[in-house]
């Protein structure tokens, strides 16, 4: 098959991830596969990108809302796909799902899936979301098949009424499953063990306004405070470290309060932790959880769609509201006070089958869905070459 992803950022995210290991899986199977992305990357997901995979920047696809950059984007998709005549397109997230499944348009023998990661019209108050609704409504229209990260991811696009029960399909989003069950723990983050009573609070995310740090550090000042020996490690970068930083300084909890940056070895960390939290208010079901669970890792999380199938209430972990801060901070503060509870989660967590996340098993289910709208519209192409060769080919964006 020829296919196609569009993603609106590529950098360290789950949904960017997720869609590297997908690209890169697809190149191994002998597809040809292209991944356009927006104008946000990182050296590090082009790095982890097959060689094999073309990868296509487009700068005038961006997250913000932004209508005259949206319709040059628009239109430089839709030069590329007339190029390309792709067998499928394949959107990710929010922005380059709206934007790409219109460009579809203009090849309608391709099929079109869309990755359903994350609804962000969900956290939009009228009109924003009446907006966002109705284009995703429209973009719905030119979608084959939807594939969800999670059940509650499903059940949201079907309360709005967006596909139907036959076409949405539920993937998980695919990791080096056995790689977060053995890691090590990471050096420098064991060196903060200076006596036998610490205990490492470990939280892995971006550090943007909607995955809640702010709000995150503030409910554990009382708990730091009351327990000098547990840290609490942020692992992640991005805009809101200064702020962080503010609080943390304010705070004067600069000894247990670890602002780790970006991390290559995400394994190796969450490995040191001794109970993970994770706080954001909207999300899909969040690769990190997944992770921490992996881990063998007691967890404390704010309530999001799909989050039962890795934290099991009083088994392996906690799950409050999202806009319950206070019983956050105490539940944390119950597993930073019980060892043995600690314990108990921990072994909970690795007990936990999440074999249905590792990578390759998601790439297979995503070539199923391919497989399976392709059949019921007559099958991918098979004669006939890309117009192009590669990247240098394709027409210059606007």
């Amino acid at each position: 098959m020829r296919i196609v992803h569009i993603i609106t950022r590529f950098v360290s995210g789950g949904a960017d991830e997720n869609t590297a290991l997908t690209c890169n899986r697809q190149a191994e199977m002998g597809h040809e596969v292209w991944l356009v992305h927006g104008a946000a990357s990182s050296e590090r997901m082009l790095e982890m990108t097959d060689e094999r995979v073309k990868v296509v920047p487009l700068p005038t696809l961006v997250r913000e809302v932004d209508p005259l950059r949206d319709i040059r984007a628009l239109g430089a998709l839709a030069k590329i796909f007339r190029r390309i005549r792709p067998d499928i397109v394949h959107t990710h997230t929010s922005k380059a799902g709206i934007v790409g499944r219109m460009a579809a348009l203009c090849v309608p023998s391709a099929k079109v899936i869309h990755g359903v990661h994350i609804l962000p019209f969900t956290g939009e108050r009228w009109p924003k979301r009446f907006l966002y609704v109705a284009l995703e409504k429209a973009a719905a229209l030119r979608t084959d098949a939807f594939i969800d990260v999670s059940e509650g991811m499903r059940d949201l696009c079907l309360a709005y009424a967006l596909g139907s029960e036959a076409n949405h399909h539920v993937i998980f989003s695919g990791m080096d499953v056995e790689g977060f069950r053995h890691a090590a723990p990471a050096d420098d983050l064991q060196a903060l063990r200076t006596g036998e009573d610490e205990v490492l609070i470990g939280y892995v995310a971006v550090l943007e306004r909607r995955k809640r740090h702010r709000e995150l550090v503030q409910s554990l000042i009382p708990v730091l405070r009351a327990h000098p020996h547990a840290h609490l490690v942020l692992a992640g970068e991005g805009p809101e470290r200064p702020v962080l930083e503010s609080m943390i300084s304010q705070a004067g909890l600069e000894r247990q309060v670890h602002l780790c940056g970006f991390r290559n070895d995400i394994a190796n960390a969450i490995a040191a932790c001794d109970l993970c939290v994770f706080g954001s208010e909207r999300e899909g079901l969040p690769r990190s959880l997944v992770q921490y669970a992996l881990a063998g890792k007691p967890i404390v999380a704010t309530h999001l769609p799909g989050i039962e199938r890795i934290v099991r209430e009083g088994e392996n972990g906690y799950v409050v509201s999202e806009q319950d801060f206070a019983a956050f901070s105490q539940k944390v503060e119950n597993l930073v006070s019980d060892a043995a509870r600690r314990d108990a989660f921990a072994r909970a967590s690795a007990a936990l089958d999440l074999s249905e996340w590792d990578a390759r098993t998601m790439v297979d289910r995503i070539q199923d869905v391919y497989a399976g709208v392709s059949t019921s519209g007559g099958g991918p192409r098979r004669g006939g070459r890309a117009a192009v060769g590669n990247v240098h080919d394709l027409p210059p964006q606007p």
